[in-house]
């Protein structure tokens, strides 16, 4: 896979998982995209597009995001990671 190509899937990657973790945030404060918009000043439209991953928001608009949901800019644009697996033998796990 050539370079430019590898950057775009990780770029579209990392808008996806900013998209469903400001659709989360919103969701659990019981908010509107109208609320989460006029909370911000960023358009409604803009909001529908970055939680679609449509959008490759801009710093600030992603400061007033994060501000207006009470979270830290680094909790939206972290890059998702996989959890670690343990694996544990047959036998060897704890006894419920």
């Amino acid at each position: 896979m050539h370079y430019r190509a590898l950057v775009e899937k990780s770029a579209a990657e990392l808008a996806t998982a900013i998209g469903v973790r400001v659709k989360h945030e919103r969701q659990q404060r019981r908010w509107t995209l109208d609320q989460l918009a006029e909370g911000t000043g960023v358009s409604r439209r803009m909001l529908v597009n970055i939680e679609q991953g449509a959008a490759n928001p801009s710093v600030g608009t992603l400061l007033r995001i994060s501000g207006a949901l009470g979270v830290g800019l680094p909790d939206l644009v972290e890059p998702p990671r996989s959890k670690p697996m343990k694996v544990i033998r047959r036998g060897k796990g704890a006894v419920l």
